[in-house]
């Protein structure tokens, strides 16, 4: 499977050659936009079928084994996977390679034992029961995400670009294939689970295998000591905000599974995964190419307050349309993903302004990233734990039915979202003031 997509991204590759542009920078950037929405599309353009070989429970405790996933993955490493990027000598970024990977082992590990050990309570607490005979798989899978984040790295340092595409496709066709050929036999939530862990790892392979021979003449154990004090900043600094902003991201899922069970969150997820995924995609092309030109109004000491609205403006444009398809939800889920999936359509109707708040705000986040403001950018993200939280607390009180409850989300995202661009726009206006 793996020699037919090289293939086939041969192939994409030849005709990508010839119709994108020839300027350095944009043709990197296109190529891995590209791959990347490629990738992202293939497990939606499968879902009529998936959605016809498991049921929406199983959905729901895949949405929870990935949200478990997300949050451990990026704190996994400490961090020390950004610091890749930064030693002048490639000894010392390959040596940075092993300390990520050698903490990220440890990390996993201590993960495996804590499920071993307190498993169970885990389980009764967040009311996962369907999840409990796949925990063992968690670690499993933080070892492999992080992995899979921490050789790009290293990729991206050696600007092989390219590979990194290739290995998003491979990742994009081989985990929905595994998982049809799993639902095929009736492999449940253990099928999406298993398939998404062989996309992973088919990704990592492919990177090792293409620089194998580059990293291991360069592969040196001694300084690790040193970097991992030299680069402390990143796990002192870099791992709270992440994993604050994990959670925040993750809320709605645990909460509905809390409250309702892995059906409601099973609904929820494929809204989100059909709907949710193809609007970041976009919205973080538009990120790329907002934070190149504020990092570029920045260097010459310009206002970004017109370009924030500009960003605005544009983001709400595209977007306008979408608005309409809010009343015809329902039919199109029950036409494309079989009548069993009606309910996720309800729920993209109440949740498509919520979605469509992230597409026009969630660009300009990348302000706080040019005006280096991580203080603001943790207390963004508290004030998202808290909306959720209260979100949820207020449901539970009210005994609130799934539907109320998905309103009553999406319309503490919408103030979120909301929120989020004020912040960027406290900053710029913050800058600026420095600058006269």
């Amino acid at each position: 499977m793996a020699k037919g997509i090289i293939s086939i991204w041969g192939q994409v590759r030849g005709v990508a050659n010839r119709i994108i542009p020839r300027d350095y920078f944009m043709r990197n950037v296109i190529k891995l936009t590209g791959a990347t929405a490629i990738s992202q599309a293939i497990p939606i353009i499968v879902s009529p079928i998936l959605t016809r070989l498991y049921k929406p429970e199983n959905y729901g405790i895949v949405a929870i084994y990935s949200s478990i996933l997300g949050i451990f993955s990026v704190i996994a490493s400490l961090r020390y996977e950004i610091a890749i990027l930064l030693p002048e000598k490639d000894e010392d970024a390959v040596s940075l390679l092993v300390l990520s990977l050698l903490t990220t082992t440890l990390t996993s590990t201590l993960l495996g034992l804590f499920i071993f050990i307190f498993g169970s309570k885990v389980v009764k607490l967040l009311n996962i029961q369907g999840l409990k005979p796949y925990l063992w798989l968690l670690p499993i899978g933080m070892l492999l995400v992080s992995s899979y984040n921490i050789f790009s790295r290293i990729v991206l340092r050696m600007k092989s670009y390219g590979v990194i595409a290739k290995t998003k496709l491979i990742q994009g066709f081989s985990a929905p294939l595994s998982q049809i050929m799993l639902g095929l036999v009736q492999a449940g939530s253990l099928g999406l689970i298993l398939g998404t862990i062989i996309g992973q790892s088919a990704g990592i392979v492919t990177f090792y295998s293409s620089f194998k021979k580059q990293i291991t003449p360069r592969l040196q154990l001694h300084p690790l000591k040193n970097l991992a004090q030299r680069y402390k900043r990143f796990p002192q600094l870099s791992v709270i905000p992440a994993l604050i902003n994990a959670i925040g991201l993750s809320l709605p899922i645990f909460a509905l599974n809390k409250i309702y069970g892995p059906e409601v969150t099973g609904f929820f997820s494929l809204m989100q995964r059909t709907i949710g995924v193809p609007l970041s995609i976009i919205s973080t092309s538009t990120s790329q190419v907002l934070l190149s030109q504020a990092a570029n109004f920045k260097r010459i000491n310009s206002n970004m307050e017109p370009l924030f609205w500009k960003s605005l403006r544009q983001q709400a444009l595209v977007s306008a349309p979408i608005f309409l398809l809010i009343p015809f939800m329902p039919y199109l889920f029950q036409i494309f993903f079989g009548s069993t999936w009606r309910t996720s359509g309800i729920y993209a109707s109440v949740w498509l302004p919520a979605l469509l708040g992230g597409f026009i705000f969630s660009p300009t986040g990348c302000f706080l990233d040019v005006l280096e403001r991580q203080d603001l950018f943790i207390i963004r993200e508290l004030i998202r734990l808290i909306i959720f939280i209260g979100a949820t607390i207020i449901g539970s009180i009210l005994k609130l039915k799934p539907l109320s409850m998905n309103i009553v989300f999406s319309i503490a995202t919408v103030i979120f979202y909301f929120i989020y661009g004020l912040f960027s726009l406290y900053a710029i206006k913050q800058e600026g003031k420095k600058c006269v």
